[in-house]
């Protein structure tokens, strides 16, 4: 394992400690830490999977290279799903 530095406020460092210990959650903050860390990653994968891109023919210029079509659910008035996209701008392409 790599040690890692992270500067977190004051407030997370009082939260982590109820987390851990003899009574806690966690017996370690490095350990709650990593689980965090994993379930982030986990979640944040899933969703770079379920990504959808734009097709060409819906937009004339579209840059797919640098643009992508996220789906975002949401209930409408009947309590109804619906599925929106939104367009967000690639800053930095993930690695896999």
């Amino acid at each position: 394992m790599k040690i890692v530095t992270v500067n977190v406020p004051e407030s997370y460092i009082d939260a982590i400690n109820k987390l851990i210990g003899e009574n806690g959650l966690y017996p370690s903050r490095s350990e709650l830490i990593r689980c965090a860390v994993r379930d982030f990653l986990l979640k944040e994968l899933k969703a770079a999977n379920n990504i959808v891109r734009f097709n060409k023919s819906e937009l004339d210029d579209f840059d797919e290279e640098n643009f992508v079509r996220v789906p975002s659910e949401r209930l409408d008035d009947n309590s109804e799903p619906v599925t929106e996209f939104k367009t967000w701008k690639i800053v930095k392409r993930l690695e896999f």
